[in-house]
């Protein structure tokens, strides 16, 4: 799985939270068209007063093509690699990455 990126954030004055609380979420993602799409990457955001800290796993791109491998191709990697048809507009290159799936 992907390391977290985690992030330190001052909130303005009128977001002001008296009891420190705790908000996580695991992936949340759907299937459209027969491809995944990832709705919501897993993250965990503890805040408290006008302070919050939050880590979030991977992008939306990671978990789309995390997805494709493991869930619609039973683990395997070069029959999903042959498989993924979605490529970028501009370029007409395909969107695949390597590292999203070692």
């Amino acid at each position: 799985m992907k390391k977290a990126k985690f992030y330190f954030n001052f909130y303005k004055t009128y977001r002001f939270v008296w009891v420190p609380r705790l908000l996580k979420s695991d992936l949340m993602w759907k299937d459209k068209f027969d491809t995944p799409r990832c709705e919501r990457e897993p993250y965990i955001e503890i805040e408290w007063m006008w302070f919050g800290f939050y880590g979030c796993w991977g992008s939306d791109a990671y978990w789309e093509q995390w997805l494709w491998v493991y869930k619609y191709h039973g683990g395997d990697i070069e029959k999903a690699k042959k498989e993924w048809d979605w490529i970028d507009g501009d370029t007409k290159i395909s969107t695949w990455k390597d590292e999203y799936v070692k």
